[in-house]
């Protein structure tokens, strides 16, 4: 692998870290039964910036 995959590879890892980081909250909250629109909101905008990241990178390690 070159040192560009290797690093990209690193920063898809992380990402994906951070996002369940952000979704452990709103998650929780469901289970719990304390579901609020906030964590919807939360939730959808989570997902939606982690899957154009995740493209972003798997773009630049395929190059």
């Amino acid at each position: 692998m070159k040192l560009k995959q290797i690093f990209f590879s690193m920063i898809f890892g992380i990402l994906n870290i951070a996002a369940l980081g952000f979704l452990i909250d709103p998650i929780m909250a469901i289970v719990n039964r304390e579901f609020q629109v906030s964590d919807l909101d939360q939730i959808i905008l989570v997902i939606t910036i982690t899957l154009i990241l995740d493209v972003w990178t798997f773009q630049q390690i395929q190059d």
